[in-house]
This record gives structure tokens, sequence and C-alpha cells, in this order.
């Protein structure tokens, strides 16, 4: 008895084949998947695209999708702006803030510091936003 099939239909026999289908299919939900599910958030607001400030370099891009925000820029002379007002002093500043805190618990401050702006500066405004239980968000260019 032989089982075996004759060497010429051995031959004949059709190579595999891989139905790409399912591949790309998964692929497309994938991607849909990780479009939906990202964030974004304007790189500056509406109130502060009139403050220039040379924004350091940062590779993170994750921000909080929806929050009541008050953007804070220092410029390179360390100057205070809120929104696009410059503000006389860091006093005053602190004033707004926990007016804004009282008015809305869960506001997020929007920090842009130039690179060149003194690090005491920021740090001071970072801890005055931390006292009042203020989030604090740095803004910076990507790469």
């Amino acid at each position: 008895m032989n089982f075996r099939a004759p060497r010429s239909a051995l031959s004949r026999r059709a190579g595999a084949v891989v139905d790409m289908t399912a591949l790309v299919d998964v692929i497309f939900q994938l991607l849909i998947f990780f479009l939906l599910t990202s964030s974004y958030v304007r790189q500056q607001s509406p109130q502060s695209a009139r403050v220039q400030v040379d924004l350091p370099e940062s590779s993170l891009e994750a921000q909080p999708e929806q929050f009541e925000d008050l953007s804070v820029s220092v410029d390179a002379e360390g100057q205070i702006f809120m929104g696009d007002e410059a503000l006389a002093s860091f006093d005053e500043l602190v004033a707004r803030l926990e007016a804004a805190a009282a008015r809305q618990p869960n506001t997020i401050l929007l920090l842009r510091g130039d690179k060149a702006a003194a690090y005491g500066r920021v740090a001071d405004i970072i801890h005055a936003a931390q006292r009042l239980k203020l989030k604090v968000s740095m803004i910076s260019k990507t790469q």
C-alpha cells in the first residue's frame, strides 16, 4: 500500500498563502485606539499668545485634557505676566492666584518661563501655586 502522492502531484502543490487582511485590520484598530485615547493641549493659550518667551525644549508631551487654566508667563528679564497683562509685583500674582483658587479649586497654572529667566523667580511662582493647592504645568517646546 502506497499512501504517498505521486511525485508529479507534490511538485504541483501551491505555496502557502498568508492572508494579510487580519493583520492590517488589527493594525488599523490599534492606530484608531491610540489616536482616540491621546490627549491634546494647545501649546499656547489664546490669552498668553501675545507675550513672547523663548521656551526650553522637552520630549514629554502629556498634558491634562480638560481643565480651567490660568496662564502665567515669565520673560527673560523676570517680568511676570498673567495672560497678556504685566503684573506690578509678585504679591499681585499671589493675590490673583488666591482668588483663582477660591473661585475654582481644580485650576491648573500653565507656567511659561523663558529659558533665560532666573530660576528663583519661576520657583517662587511654583511654590506659591503649590501652597494654594493649585496644579502646576510647565509649558515647553517639543523637539
